[in-house]
């Protein structure tokens, strides 16, 4: 490590200057992007459909969850009723069925819309026509169908088009392209020429639609209120969809509650209507026998008969029911049916009676979880599985008790045989006339119990209520939900902001050139000697005015100044430098000639050897022929001397490279090239040598042991990142004594390491100081300061 390195100062790992300054730069890239960004959101608000968020809130009844409170009356009444579990119910707002009753109800599957210039507004409920079909074709689905009002008597029909289809009359049946409808007026007073635009959907995709838009949750998991919602740009009709899927649900929900009710009242009614017609028969037999035997009335012993036998009969009618109703369980059981569980109203064992309603509470929930789960969900198959179960306990307790009643219907059956024994010791006619009379009380007695059940059961059917209740109606917010302008902009603003910076990032980590010193010092390690500005297209010609007090002279003086902490060790002798790089194009051969240039004017004589034998460029920059040079005195033509040749700038001398050999490499092996420095060492303070580029040729490698320092030329945005590596192939060589970089032609404008623009040298802009700046044109000066946004220095 050299003097200079010792002296450099360490930066920080991050500068947050730097940070901002890398992208400030591109200030009009951000400027753009955010023009674009915010128009973008702005034309995308004025097009976009505003949707509102419509709820409402429901309470169900769960015992699970204590939510059974209610008039106790009613209660009582509602012998059917039975608990509902409000995860399922949430379910059943989603099913397909519900969604599919609502949509048929409000005509979803129609919409009527008025054309905007920005965007189209549905007329939910106010739309002056209204479309009813019978069917549709494929192509009523596909394009839309205009109305146009002609007069309250006729409309005209328009295709996709707006091309006319025909004029017609209100109410008139159409078959055409689209299908068979017909259009009824709604309102009268409708402006003439108005133009209504239809769409339909098919009826599936609309349920599809519903169920995915339809939200149901639990407000608190401690509670049963349930929060229905969905998104909708039309309020109204938001409010009507959930409103009438509230009363579809409630409808549906008494209907499957009513079921089990509507059974009981068939079974009894039929029963009735066979009672009837056997109690006028028996009674008009009561009446046949009176007439034609004289009988008025019965002696005490045959009351006392027949009141024996109207008990005995009674019981044995009741016990004949309770048959019928268990063989009428038994013949559901075995029936397989899965809609509605059997009456339990007939039922006197409570044991029963609670298994059928388990039954029916358990065939409900089979049927609701059906509609809304695949065959073969596990929760589906645990219900099946917990039918099955009751069925068996109902089949096991209905066979027990049939045993029963048959034993009590036996014992019965015996009490009447011993009692018509006894009615036989009464004469004949009272006799037969009690037989009769018996008839007539058994039918009386069975018709009188089912005219009670059926009134009961018909007043629990009248008082059934609902399991739910509204809490809160379908109500809508007052503004919309989405889109948020605030949000849509701070997007906006977000995407203006972080488009540039990632095309910015991404350009870097696309770019492989050398960006910045720092790319130098991450790759290599080593500090940089100097840095070159990137000369000035005003600047004529490749050597630099050194006297001029210009941003591009004073970073050569700089570099100059630099030198005197290299430790040569020489013994009084000059000091050779050479100047190397990666390839062509990268500025060696200009910052060889003006360094030399600039050491020449504090009167050090400086020669520079124009030793790029395969490329050499000195020569043409300063106006020289090279025509007889330093090739000739490597073949043995000349000496030392006569090829050193005096140049415009004092104290400056060339040794060209003569005519380009075919052998340059050869040429420098020969051992003269040794003899030829170290005569110049001798002679001059500085010997600076403009070599080929390293990276292409072997010719530089010769020439680094005769030198005391070696600068490695590095050009801003040009060289490559992966040619950095031939430095540290470099700095392992014990043939260079010391191994220097230079950063050449720094666009310091597009590096976001010197600020923005890098305003040194008074503001006037690379290249030029107050005394050449004051004698611009004021167009040129108006052209330079316009791109520095500095108007004041136009008439200085």
């Amino acid at each position: 490590m050299n003097n200079f390195e010792l002296l450099q100062e360490k930066e920080d790992t991050f500068d947050l200057k730097l940070f901002f300054l890398k992208y400030l730069r591109y200030w009009y890239w951000f400027i753009l992007a955010l023009f674009l960004t915010l128009g973008c959101a702005f034309f995308y608000l004025q097009y976009a459909v505003p949707v509102y968020d419509i709820s409402a809130t429901i309470l169900i009844k769960d015992e699970k969850k204590g939510s059974s409170a209610g008039n106790e009356i009613l209660k009582d009444l509602d012998m059917f009723s039975g608990s509902k579990i409000v995860e399922n119910e949430i379910e059943v707002f989603k099913s397909k069925v519900l969604a599919e009753k609502v949509i048929d109800e409000l005509n979803l599957t129609v919409s009527y819309y008025s054309e905007g210039w920005i965007r189209d507004t549905e007329l939910f409920k106010k739309s002056p026509v209204t479309l009813n079909y019978v069917s549709l074709k494929e192509v009523a689905y596909k394009d839309p169908l205009y109305i146009r009002l002609v007069d309250t008597q006729n409309f005209e029909l328009l295709d996709e088009n707006k091309s006319v289809i025909g004029k017609y009359l209100y109410t008139q049946a159409l078959n055409n392209s689209y299908g068979r409808f017909r259009v009824f007026l709604n309102n009268p007073k409708a402006k003439n020429g108005e133009v209504i635009k239809i769409r339909f959907i098919h009826r599936e995709e609309m349920v599809e639609r519903f169920t995915k838009n339809i939200k149901v949750e639990l407000i608190n998991l401690k509670s049963t209120v349930l929060q229905l919602g969905l998104e909708d740009p039309v309020p109204e009709k938001g409010k009507s969809i959930l409103a009438k899927l509230i009363e579809v649900y409630t409808f549906s929900s008494l209907e499957d509650k009513n079921s089990e009710a509507t059974a009981t009242l068939r079974f009894i009614g039929e029963r009735l209507q066979l009672i009837t017609g056997e109690l006028k028969d028996v009674e008009k037999d009561v009446e046949v026998y009176k007439t034609s035997q004289g009988i008025t009335d019965l002696s005490k012993e045959g009351n006392l008969f027949l009141e024996k036998v109207k008990e005995n009969d009674t019981k044995l009618s009741e016990v004949d029911i309770q048959l019928k109703v268990l063989d009428g369980v038994e013949r559901y059981l075995y029936s397989g049916q899965t809609n509605v569980a059997p009456a339990t109203l007939m039922v006197n064992d409570p044991i029963l009676t609670s298994f059928i309603e388990k039954l029916g509470e358990l065939e409900l929930q089979r049927e609701k979880v059906s509609r809304t789960v695949q065959p073969g969900n596990p929760f589906l198959e645990t219900i099946n599985t917990q039918i099955a179960n009751t069925k068996q306990a109902i089949r096991e307790n209905v066979s027990n008790q049939k045993r029963g009643l048959i034993i009590t219907k036996n014992g019965l059956q015996g009490n009447n045989n011993r009692f018509e024994s006894a009615i036989r010791t009464i004469p004949r006619k009272e006799r037969e006339f009690v037989n009769i009379q018996r008839q007539q009380n058994i039918k009386e007695s069975l018709y009188l119990l089912l005219l009670q059940k059926r009134e009961e059961t018909a007043l629990s059917y009248a008082s059934t209520v609902t399991d739910s209740r509204i809490v809160d109606t379908p109500h809508s917010t007052p503004k919309p939900i989405k889109p948020k302008p605030m949000i849509v902009f701070l997007v906006a603003l977000f995407l203006g902001v972080f488009i540039p910076v990632a095309i910015i990032n991404v350009r870097e980590l696309l770019n492989d050139s050398v960006q910045s010193r720092k790319d130098i010092e991450h790759i290599t390690g080593m500090t940089i000697f100097g840095e070159i500005g990137q000369k000035s297209k005003e600047i004529e010609g490749s050597l630099v005015d050194i006297k001029s007090r210009s941003f591009l002279s004073e970073q050569f003086r700089s570099l100059r100044t630099n030198l005197q902490y290299i430790n040569t060790n020489n013994h009084g002798k000059g000091t050779v430098l050479v100047f190397t790089s990666s390839t062509s194009g990268e500025g060696k051969s200009f910052v060889t000639l003006n360094l030399a240039a600039s050491l020449a004017s504090l009167n050090k004589k400086v020669a520079v050897l124009e030793l790029d034998l395969r490329k050499p460029k000195l020569s043409a920059y300063l106006n020289e022929s090279r025509e007889f040079g330093i090739s000739n005195y490597l073949v043995g033509n000349t000496n030392e001397t006569d090829i050193i040749k005096t140049t415009s700038v004092s104290n400056l001398f060339l040794i060209s490279s003569g005519p380009i050999p075919p052998n340059p490499a050869e040429l420098l092996s020969n051992g003269r090239i040794e003899t030829l420095i170290n005569v110049y060492r001798e002679t001059f303070d500085y010997v600076l040598i403009d070599c080929p580029p390293v990276g292409l040729v072997t010719d530089a490698m010769l020439l680094f042991p005769y030198a005391d320092t070696c600068f490695y030329l590095v050009r801003h945005e040009v060289t490559k990142l992966q040619n950095l590596n031939i430095l540290n192939d470099l700095k392992k060589s014990t043939q260079i004594k010391s191994l220097n970089v230079i950063l050449n032609g720094v666009n310091y404008k597009n590096s976001h390491e010197y600020r923005y623009g890098y305003g040194y040298g008074y503001g006037y802009g690379k290249g030029y100081y107050i005394e050449d700046f004051k004698k611009l044109s004021f167009i040129k000066k108006l052209k330079r300061n316009l791109k520095k946004n500095k108007i004041s220095n136009l008439f200085k």
